[in-house]
């Protein structure tokens, strides 16, 4: 059986509700991870395959965003943004302020992409 994702934002919210550092990091990550795998598996099953010299986080949100739908391109924005939050977390040791709103609105924000994704045009994203 394949791998649910939806497990990883289960987790993401199990962790959301301790209040170490490493936990609160792990859960926006894990909320990241969440919804690009969902992304980047409808955008292989209507764009195609990724070209080998090109990352599958940038390609995968590319996709949503050059796709000539506004829905689709909102999509790309937010996981473009939540992409970004999860490399600050998994990778800058820097303080940040007020992780647990931050991780609070990263939650927020995966269930709206995951219910867009759910939403969209079936054909969507196009190359």
């Amino acid at each position: 059986m394949p791998f649910d994702w939806n497990n990883f934002l289960t987790l993401a919210e199990e962790l959301a509700t301790k209040t170490d550092e490493a936990s609160q990091r792990t859960a926006i990550s894990r909320a990241y991870y969440c919804v690009f795998n969902l992304a980047i598996a409808r955008a292989k099953a209507t764009v195609g395959s990724k070209p080998e010299h090109v990352g599958y986080h940038q390609w995968c949100w590319n996709q949503y965003l050059r796709t000539p739908d506004r829905a689709c391109n909102q999509l790309g924005i937010s996981g473009q943004r939540m992409k970004d939050w999860r490399v600050r977390v998994d990778y800058h040791a820097t303080d940040i302020r007020r992780l647990d709103d931050e991780v609070q609105r990263v939650l927020q924000e995966a269930h709206e992409l995951l219910a867009g994704l759910t939403a969209l045009d079936p054909k969507y994203p196009r190359p």
